[in-house]
């Protein structure tokens, strides 16, 4: 097997994460960037920005999170979730994925449906080459969807406590730590279910 088969089958959403790291934030951060900036994007528009919290700041986002989640979600909802947002608190750090839509508008000049397109298409790239990075790195993660909402200002209040532009658009949210109890196994489809060879 391949590295890159080893580390894309190490990639699990996990979510009993820790807080102890192995490597610093910073050290963290600078991998991280090496494997966004050479990830694909549309019309090379490079559009994904990345904020790493950890500390206080980590647990600042995720009590924003939770108090808003709670408002709005039905209690049995809320009481699911609850335990990833504690988790996330506690864990190493949190990788905010954003998308700069000022960048986005200015590079992508197509139709505004083909750019919103491109722009999550631009994201899930980053994310899970950020995924796999982190995997390789020896750490376990989950990617949520919390506060999203550009159009609704639902993602201003973490952009106002982190000091970020107000251009930038919230997408996903990706805590991580030391992998405490692994995932189950999940069950996979089989490999002819999921590729077609055709040669005439």
């Amino acid at each position: 097997m391949s590295n890159f088969l080893e580390i894309a089958n190490k990639r699990r959403t996990q979510y009993a994460i820790g807080g102890e790291a192995n490597h610093s934030i910073e050290e963290i951060a600078a991998e991280l960037a090496k494997v966004v900036t050479t990830s694909p994007s549309a019309f090379n528009s490079q559009t994904t920005r990345l904020v790493i919290v950890s500390g206080a700041a980590n647990q600042k986002v995720w009590g924003i999170i939770d108090r808003t989640q709670k408002e709005i979600l039905d209690e049995g909802m809320y009481n699911y979730f609850k335990g990833v947002f504690d988790t996330a608190k506690n864990a190493v750090g949190t990788v905010l994925f954003f998308e700069d839509r000022q960048a986005l508008e200015e590079k992508v000049t197509t139709s505004p449906e083909r750019r919103e397109l491109y722009k999550e298409q631009n994201a899930a790239i980053a994310e899970y080459a950020a995924w796999l990075r982190l995997a390789e790195l020896g750490y376990g993660a989950n990617l949520q969807h919390f506060n999203i909402g550009f159009q609704q200002g639902f993602d201003r209040s973490i952009k106002e406590a982190l000091n970020l532009p107000d251009h930038w658009e919230l997408n996903a949210q990706m805590p991580f730590g030391p992998v405490i109890e692994p995932a189950q196994d999940l069950e996979k489809l089989s490999h002819e279910e999921q590729v077609r060879i055709i040669k005439d």
